[in-house]
């Protein structure tokens, strides 16, 4: 039987996300609460939490698609 959950290539830190994106944490979690970044895929604890590799890089992709406007 084939597995239909989703496996990420991997997780990701807020502070891996911003050096791939270039924009500071703040910006991060601003946009997650607007609703313009993908929230984190895992919550390890209250203060540890982990990116889908793959949803980044959807958001990445969109961006470049959309021209960098939004």
């Amino acid at each position: 039987m084939q597995n239909l959950t989703h496996q990420p290539k991997s997780l990701l830190t807020v502070d891996q996300i911003s050096e791939r994106i270039q924009l500071g944490r703040s910006w991060i979690f601003g946009a997650i609460r607007r609703g313009e970044f993908p929230a984190p895929a895992v919550k390890l604890s209250s203060r540890c939490s982990r990116w889908d590799s793959d949803a980044v890089d959807r958001w990445i992709k969109e961006r470049l698609n959309a021209g960098g406007a939004e």
